[in-house]
């Protein structure tokens, strides 16, 4: 077999696996949609923050999203907005779990649930320097 009917051969049984799988949007370039997560910084020193974001599936068998960021230097009383941090799944609500790390080791592990599409999860470096996670609409 020459190489261009191999190279047919493998995308054709990629698309239709894909297909199969109900991701062919995705593999066909289709229009991936996020939920933004927001980070502040309400402490009276500038942070380097750092997120990760995992969902957590329904099942044993289901699937999981992952966002994370790049360390990111917020002064006091900013906030930063990462628009494609959360690939949308298909179902709601949605249970995540997120890591923020700080840059002086501050970290914080937290639950939330995404009800709908449209919430938009906040981490916040409070004025004592703590960490809240909370998502709002």
């Amino acid at each position: 077999m020459d190489v261009s009917r191999r190279t047919t051969l493998a995308a054709l049984t990629t698309s239709v696996t894909a297909s199969l799988a109900g991701c062919g949007s995705l593999v066909f370039g289709g229009r991936q949609e996020y939920t933004p997560v927001v980070v502040e910084n309400d402490h009276d020193t500038p942070h380097m923050m750092a997120f990760t974001v995992v969902s957590i599936p329904n099942d044993s068998k289901g699937g999981f999203t992952v966002g994370t960021s790049d360390a990111w230097y917020v002064d006091p009383g900013e906030s930063y907005s990462f628009p494609e941090a959360i690939p949308v799944g298909d179902t709601s609500p949605t249970s995540m779990t997120v890591l923020v790390v700080l840059e002086n080791e501050t970290a914080k592990r937290a639950r939330f649930t995404m009800d709908t599409p449209d919430d938009t999860p906040h981490i916040a470096v409070t004025e004592t320097g703590d960490i809240t996670v909370e998502t709002r609409s």
